[in-house]
């Protein structure tokens, strides 16, 4: 298991080149492009240094549970990483009604630790919006409870009703969006687009400067919506370069 007790780096780039640490993570159809094929490589971390993972977030590192990866697939760099600027952001017309649409909507922060009722919504999304089968209880904890760096879960409430669960972690410039799960009978409410808005929010209030949002792919929808929040930055090569 890697870990930043065991393992020192004076060069970020120095962990992507270690053959040693880095575990191939297998082939399975892209869940983004159709016929194309999703590989992945990375590393098991019990902790992660924070400055170091945002250090490699513009080479394509992600985290799932206690597994950082990037993606190695066969002859396609499609998937680009893109960062928000949360200190210049300003909602579009589209995005104001939104926010206007969730008025309603009351948020708390709190730790990503094991909740019955997050763990239920989880299971809904999935199965009910993605058409996956339920993820298990274990296969939950491992991909959202358990994080070597500083994460928090925002949990968007209607009244009483858990309608939201969106979990971030916490970075020395900014905050990274890992997952975000809504329930299926909100879909009207455009909640993957407002839990952005609130984690821009979010972002300002502890002082960060940007708002990571994972992958962009120009062809996907599931993917390309990102590039409505702005102005941001797209990764190539490592460097981030404005796309405003």
């Amino acid at each position: 298991m890697a870990d930043r007790r065991h393992h020192r780096f004076e060069n970020p780039l120095e962990l992507l080149r270690r053959r040693d640490l880095l575990l191939p993570g297998g082939a399975e159809p892209c869940p983004y492009l159709e016929g194309r094929t999703w590989a992945t490589e990375g590393l098991v971390a019990s902790v992660m240094d924070g400055s170091l993972y945002e250090a490699l977030l513009p080479y394509g590192l992600r985290r799932s549970g206690s597994y950082f990866y990037r993606n190695v697939c066969p002859g396609c760099t499609a998937c680009i990483p893109l960062r928000v600027d949360a200190t210049r952001f300003r909602p579009s017309k589209s995005q104001r009604r939104v926010l206007k649409k969730n008025r309603d909507v009351r948020i708390i922060v709190g730790t990503p630790n094991f909740d019955p009722e997050v763990y239920l919504l989880y299971r809904t999304y999935v199965s009910r919006w993605h058409k996956r089968p339920a993820p298990d209880e274990e296969e939950f904890r491992h991909f959202l409870c358990i994080s070597p760096v500083e994460t928090h879960l925002m949990r968007y409430y209607v009244e009483d009703r858990l309608v939201g669960a969106g979990w971030v972690d916490i970075l020395p410039h900014g905050i990274s969006s890992v997952y975000f799960a809504f329930h299926p009978d909100e879909r009207a409410r455009s909640l993957g687009t407002f839990s952005i808005m609130k984690e821009i929010e979010y972002a300002r209030l502890l002082d960060k400067r940007w708002l990571y949002l994972g992958f962009y792919v120009a062809e996907s929808r599931k993917m390309n919506y990102k590039a409505r929040f702005r102005p941001h930055q797209l990764a190539l090569d490592g460097r981030w370069i404005p796309n405003e």
